[in-house]
């Protein structure tokens, strides 16, 4: 709505915003993005933009998967279209910008056949069909170090200083020691509406674990990103370093995280809980996790 965008356009320009942030996921999930001017930005939300998809042929490293077909040398990287998603507003009060985040649309201006966005909602719109939708939360454990992103690479990634010593998980002694930073995650993920409900010590040697809200459809893995992606930055700025990799060491636990969801009806009942049956779990709830230990085998065998 072009009403809609210009009150926007002068509310911005009011409070001095000369630029807008905006994030696009690529094929590994992790968040790519760019500043655009405030022209710039009516732009894409009127007509959309293009990006390079060489974000669905690179690794993190900027470098070309084996075999890569959907882009590569041999289709010269074009652009791909994408539409900013106007409801992920959210502000970054440290950078005076407001931040959007990006879906990639297909040729046909509907879903992207590789975007990791625009598969879910794909998926959601499945459900969607059948009455359903997805109530998500995701736990993640990461890790955090007196690091920065040279001294890793000057030690090969190697016998790197962990914030904490020992295993202490769930210390109060630890977490309040290291208030500030605690704390200040907290409210800095808070600020851009990506609340926690949770954050504690785990077991291992400067091991956290962050419990985000749960949210209903793509919203709870824009939130989920979007809080793996910032609590870097936030940790960056202390002169810390975090990282979410599963294992950085042998002589240490590895760590993961955890993705509760349930499925709710158009009216928000929660599907998996049944009042009158064994432990309050439905016969739907039932039926998922039948059908989770059935094929999660032959899943992790692919």
């Amino acid at each position: 709505d072009q009403d809609v965008l210009a009150h926007k356009l002068t509310q911005y320009q009011e409070k001095g915003v000369t630029k807008v942030k905006l994030g696009l996921t690529d094929v590994d999930g992790v968040m790519r993005g760019k500043y655009v001017g405030l022209d710039k930005f009516a732009s894409l939300m009127a007509k959309g933009g293009g990006f390079c998809d060489c974000i669905f042929g690179w690794d993190v490293d900027d470098q070309l998967y084996d075999e890569s077909r959907y882009t590569g040398w041999h289709t010269g990287f074009p652009d791909a279209h994408f539409r900013l998603v106007a409801d992920t507003e959210r502000w970054l009060p440290d950078e005076n910008c407001p931040f959007f985040v990006g879906e990639f649309v297909g040729s046909d201006g509907g879903h992207h056949p590789i975007c990791p966005r625009s598969l879910l909602s794909r998926m959601l719109e499945r459900l969607g069909e059948k009455g359903l939708m997805v109530r998500s939360g995701f736990e993640y454990e990461f890790f955090v170090f007196q690091e920065n992103p040279h001294s890793v690479r000057d030690k090969g990634y190697q016998n790197l200083t962990p914030l904490t010593p020992g295993n202490f998980g769930y210390s109060v002694l630890r977490s309040s020691v290291e208030s500030d930073l605690f704390a200040g995650l907290m409210d800095y993920v808070g600020a851009f509406d990506c609340a926690l409900e949770g954050l504690h010590c785990e077991t291992g040697p400067g091991v956290w674990e962050a419990a985000l809200k749960a949210r209903i459809g793509v919203d709870a893995a824009d939130r989920a990103n979007l809080f793996k992606t910032f609590s870097k930055v936030f940790l960056q700025r202390k002169s810390l370093i975090g990282t979410f990799m599963a294992k950085w060491s042998m002589d240490y636990p590895g760590q993961s995280g955890h993705f509760h969801f349930s499925f709710e009806d158009e009216q928000h009942t929660n599907l998996f809980y049944e009042a009158n049956a064994e432990a309050g779990v439905s016969s739907l709830q039932r039926h998922a996790v039948g059908g989770l230990q059935r094929y999660l085998p032959e899943w992790i065998a692919m």
